[in-house]
């Protein structure tokens, strides 16, 4: 709960806990995924409406932990292009999906009228 004496103080960043390597992303990704609740089947869905060829086991390495023996590098690049992608196919979905809704209630209308 916020109060105004917690709202007048100024805004810090938090520390750096770690140096970050822009090669090695995967626990971004992994915490993206986590905050999002991204399922793989999700990911390739959107990396597939965007023209990337990716499969599901290079999605799952992208999750993996360094010590995995199916662990893959997610690079900076490859993190934002994700990233657009599924923004992309949501806005797109979501667009499809209202206007499917609009259709469908004027034709019931015309029916009903």
């Amino acid at each position: 709960m916020t109060t105004n004496d917690s709202l007048q103080r100024l805004y810090r960043r938090p520390p750096m806990n770690r140096g970050v390597d822009p090669m090695r992303m995967n626990w971004l990704w992994r915490l993206v995924c986590e905050v999002a609740a991204l399922k793989p089947a999700d990911v390739i869905e959107a990396l597939h409406a965007a023209q990337v060829p990716v499969d599901l086991q290079r999605v799952h390495s992208w999750a993996a932990v360094e010590k995995d023996d199916y662990f893959f590098p997610l690079t900076l690049a490859e993190l934002e292009r994700n990233l657009r992608a599924l923004a992309l196919f949501r806005r797109t979905r979501d667009a499809v999906t209202a206007a499917l809704e609009e259709v469908a209630v004027g034709s019931r209308e015309t029916l009903n009228g």
